[in-house]
């Protein structure tokens, strides 16, 4: 399907009663894009009835509003032969809505989380439409170490604290950070958090932090500047769909627990690297969100994280000098997924069990499923 122009899809996975929907919706009506944004709401087995009234309601008021149900969900998987590919009771869920969005014709996507509520004169779509946009003239951030902290962006109290996914072997250095003028077309665009930024749960128990404010503009991240992406206040430009899928969680590593609480880090960090071999740029910084955490249980939260920090250790390390090939995302994504694969076997260390590995190999075998699935409309 061709693209419509300026059109977005916001999507969104919940179990509540949808309450984020109010200050979307002021917000569509706000900036007057109640033809160009449609929402696709994405309910699991748990999800009250509630929020199937309250879509109704607003699209009664003219939202335009998507809110399959589980029936509807499985007769469209079974459509693309995905039947029983995303599971139940989990953010992968997220992928039908991407799919949806894939399908419609919508020219970007926008991910959001159920918790990420919209503020007033924010500009919210207007910001995110960036990324389908042309190229944009903008600070462009390098690292000496290769890496970003965006939480540097934002005051913070209290502060030196890092964006869930950031490496822990980068953290608490001094790498010299320099800033220029560039110009760049933006096809990921990261918006930051205000209140309770996204931070791990290790963190979280430690040194539990407020973000106040943003200190300036959004920077462009250059060659040397590698930052975890997540998919709360995210958008991307249509063609970047096809490299984006969340990764399944809950892929067991035997005595060392679970892979898990990751997926949405895995896929920023996979789609990051096909928008730097494309040579399209990332945007870090508007639109703020305020990020009202749902309820977490933080001391389980980091025993279920921690498969995966071990993880991105090694993998962040390896994506970072990775060369990928092909003209298009469909063709970078698959080339990911077969240097994956070979890749796996040869990481070595304390997190890199038979179960690690399969993990991986798994991943590969899902992302080649997705980019399948997607061809159809690219």
């Amino acid at each position: 399907m061709q693209p419509k122009d300026t059109s977005a899809a916001v999507v969104v996975t919940t179990i509540g009663r949808g309450e984020f929907l109010n200050e979307y919706y002021a917000a569509v009506c706000a900036e007057n894009a109640l033809d160009r944004v449609q929402f696709i709401v994405i309910p699991d087995r748990k999800t009250p009835p509630e929020l199937f009234t309250r879509c109704a309601d607003f699209a009664a008021r003219g939202l335009r509003i998507r809110c399959p149900s589980l029936q509807e969900q499985e007769a469209y998987l079974a459509k693309l032969n995905l039947a029983r590919f995303i599971p139940y009771d989990s953010d992968n869920r997220r992928n039908i809505g991407y799919l949806m969005a894939l399908e419609s014709g919508d020219n970007f996507t926008i991910s959001i989380d159920d918790d990420n509520y919209c503020r007033p004169g924010e500009r919210f779509f207007a910001q995110h439409s960036v990324v389908a946009g042309p190229a944009v003239e903008a600070q462009s951030v390098e690292s000496s170490n290769g890496w970003f902290n965006i939480c540097a962006l934002m005051q913070v109290d209290p502060p030196n604290i890092y964006a869930r996914g950031f490496p822990y072997a980068k953290r608490h250095m001094r790498p010299e950070i320099t800033a220029k003028t560039e110009m760049g077309t933006v096809r990921l665009n990261a918006g930051l958090w205000m209140g309770e930024p996204d931070l791990d749960a290790m963190t979280w128990l430690i040194s539990p932090a407020r973000s106040i404010a943003l200190k300036g503009g959004s920077v462009l991240l250059g060659k040397n500047a590698w930052s975890p992406i997540n998919t709360q206040n995210t958008s991307l430009h249509r063609d970047l769909l096809v490299s984006y899928y969340f990764a399944r969680m809950g892929y067991p590593l035997g005595n060392l627990g679970a892979i898990d609480r990751y997926g949405d880090i895995l896929s920023g960090y996979l789609c990051q690297a096909c928008v730097r071999h494309m040579g399209d740029r990332i945007r870090v910084g508007t639109p703020l969100v305020d990020h009202r955490r749902n309820s977490h249980n933080y001391m389980r939260d980091a025993t279920h994280e921690m498969g995966c920090v071990w993880l991105m250790e090694d993998l962040t390390a390896w994506l970072k000098e990775l060369k990928l090939t092909g003209s298009t995302y469909h063709q970078a994504y698959l080339s990911l997924a077969a240097e994956l694969d070979e890749a796996t076997e040869r990481f070595t260390g304390f997190i890199w069990n038979d179960a690690a590995r399969g993990y991986l190999h798994s991943l590969a075998y899902c992302m080649r499923t997705w980019a399948a699935a997607c061809r159809r409309w690219i």
